[in-house]
């Protein structure tokens, strides 16, 4: 009887050990970094540059981290994360995009000024 019961015991344990030898975890981390060229744009003035350069500041400031964030995980299995980091052209394309309303290259004092008291 002695004898069974040990080798219940080691079976039990040997069976114990492959499985936390095999229950290991794939992880991956990941940061993907992402800039854009600059949007080639002109100014009818300096005032029109200057209203537009510190409406974007200011957008800049109250903009959310320009960071996404994509984790998939299967619980002991599988873990998989991807971080997306913006660069600081992002924000200034936009407003560019969106000042910019006739779409014609040239940022006019009225088109910044608009830009500028619309809603971030």
């Amino acid at each position: 009887m002695t004898t069974l019961r040990h080798r219940t015991d080691a079976l039990a344990a040997l069976l114990l050990a492959a499985a936390a030898a095999v229950s290991g975890c794939i992880s991956h981390q990941e940061t993907v970094r992402r800039d854009e060229d600059p949007l080639e744009i002109e100014f009818e003035s300096q005032e029109a540059s200057r209203i537009f350069f510190r409406a974007v500041e200011q957008r800049r400031e109250d903009a959310t981290p320009t960071e996404s964030k994509t984790e998939f995980h299967v619980p002991v299995l599988l873990s998989h994360k991807v971080t997306t980091v913006y660069g600081p052209n992002r924000v200034r394309n936009q407003a560019v995009r969106r000042a910019d309303a006739n779409r014609n290259g040239t940022i006019t004092e009225k088109e910044a000024q608009i830009f500028a008291d619309s809603p971030r």
